[in-house]
């Protein structure tokens, strides 16, 4: 039986208390019996929330004071097979010498504060023994299927006083789990799958999520229901995903992709963190392969990166890759402790500036309506780093869309405006610049619930008001910068 998720800890706390943490809790799941393939478990978010220790802007500003963190891909794509590959023989997954500890060792040496594990990329390989499905370590020979990566993980790194994030994928090339082909089954798969992450390792201070916004959308995997799940679960893990956009949508935390061409941009005000491989060369992807090489230099890492990010807020998360041995190789273990040997964070820089009004109840549309242009490219939450669904009204003003959420939802009182996007970054062409907001119960009278003007600076806008009770909420465009263009609407409640 799948446990209840422990009380969760501020990222402060856990600074202090990681250091003389014992070993995290065994996996719930370890030494079970295999999954017998039989129905699967659904794990809902109650609606009983549990209140998260400290504000959602103090736990992102504790977040980006850990600056330097350590990116662990690690699978079966470490032995066999390619990125967004599924089927694999995971019989291959053998890491004879697996030692977490000396990664969080390496980790510790060059003053990284945290990890991100991928605990199952799009091939579907999980690293604890699930019992979503058998496509993970409790089904293969090694260790005798009693075998957990994830608890390994957590635990080597809180003994080194370091914080123990996750990456989990949404896109699972292996169940199905992609665009077009989702069913409820499906959804109840990675509900399970979250939970377990959640419930079983003690307090996880990051969940960055992948293959979700860009291969899926957050409609299709509604966004509200994934977020709603997690703060059940842990209140106060922040949640992420590689959303391809430099703006907080849909987001706690901004992820920039530096591989593909993502850079935090000069002026940066958001909580973020950018990702970059240690090896230029070899490889799997961002996974270990023959021939890794190229690596960075500790001026590319101290002073291309640290120097240049940390004023921007923006976390550098540098991909270290264990081989197939489960160790990190010996070039990357030097590399990091001369890295460490050369840097230090700048303890003088200024706290994240305030963050405004974010998305914490997210509400998320069954469908749009408008008075021109494609409305359902305002809501589908697809974004990748080339294809970027855009709503364009007519260039006559006013134009308006209307959005249904199917059913009235209590407190609406919060929505988002994201601008036009060229490949990751934001355009001011387009920019709404004077906007009204109107509410209905039953899509019949509409009162309106705000109204104002926002800059032409390229970067999402919010609107706050009510709160107030309703299922439609209709956003007017009454002026833009040259023909409107919207990215993605969002609606949420107020406390």
């Amino acid at each position: 039986m799948i446990r209840r998720a422990a009380p969760s800890f501020a990222l402060a706390t856990l600074l202090a208390l990681s250091a003389c943490a014992p070993c995290a809790k065994p996996s719930a799941v370890q030494g079970a019996p295999p999954a017998t393939g039989g129905p699967r478990e659904t794990h809902r978010a109650s609606d009983a929330r549990v209140a998260p220790v400290k504000s959602l802007e103090a736990l992102q500003r504790d977040f980006v004071d850990l600056r330097f963190g350590m990116f662990i891909h690690f699978g079966i794509l470490t032995y066999t097979g390619s990125w967004g590959q599924g089927n694999l023989d995971i019989e291959l997954f053998n890491p004879t010498r697996l030692d977490p500890g000396q990664w969080a060792d390496a980790a510790a040496a060059a003053h990284m504060k945290y990890g991100v594990l991928t605990t199952r990329h799009h091939d579907g390989f999980a690293l604890w023994p699930s019992r979503a499905s058998e496509y993970n370590v409790g089904h293969i020979p090694w260790r005798q299927g009693q075998g957990d990566v994830v608890a390994e993980y957590v635990t080597a790194f809180r003994r080194r006083g370091l914080l123990p994030g996750l990456y989990y994928s949404i896109w699972d090339i292996t169940e199905g789990v992609a665009s077009g082909q989702l069913t409820p089954d499906k959804l109840a798969y990675v509900e399970t799958q979250i939970t377990e992450l959640l419930t079983n390792y003690g307090p996880i201070p990051i969940l960055v999520m992948d293959g979700w916004s860009w291969q899926m959308g957050h409609n299709a995997v509604a966004y509200e229901r994934i977020r709603s799940l997690v703060k059940s679960l842990q209140p106060d893990c922040l949640l992420t995903d590689h959303t391809h956009l430099c703006d907080p949508w849909d987001v706690d935390i901004v992820s920039f992709e530096e591989p593909k061409g993502a850079w935090a941009p000069d002026g940066n005000r958001y909580p973020a963190q950018q990702g970059q491989k240690v090896n230029a060369t070899g490889g799997n992807d961002w996974f270990w392969g023959p021939g890794v090489g190229g690596l960075m230099t500790v001026e590319d890492v101290v002073t291309r990166h640290l120097a240049d990010l940390e004023p921007k807020w923006t976390n550098f998360l540098l991909n270290c890759p264990p081989n197939r041995d489960g160790t990190l190789d010996p070039e990357i273990v030097a590399l990091l402790r001369d890295v460490g040997q050369a840097w230090a964070p700048d303890l003088s820089r200024p706290p994240l500036p305030a963050q405004g009004p974010q998305n914490e109840h997210p509400y998320t549309p069954v469908s749009a309506v408008a008075t021109s242009g494609d409305a359902s490219n305002a809501i589908d939450g697809k974004n990748d780093q080339m294809v970027i669904t855009l709503w364009e009204p007519a260039a006559t003003l006013p134009q308006a869309i209307t959005l249904d959420l199917g059913q009235v939802r209590p407190g609406v009182g919060w929505l988002g405006c994201l601008p036009r996007y060229y490949n990751e970054s934001s355009s001011l062409e387009g920019n709404v610049t004077s906007y009204r907001v109107l509410t209905s119960t039953d899509g019949n009278g509409f009162s309106e619930a705000t109204a104002g003007t926002w800059a032409a600076d390229g970067r999402m806008k919010v609107a706050t008001f009510g709160p107030r009770p309703a299922r439609f909420v209709r956003f007017e465009i009454r002026a833009a910068h040259g023909r409107p263009a919207v990215t993605e609407l969002t609606l949420g409640g107020r406390p």
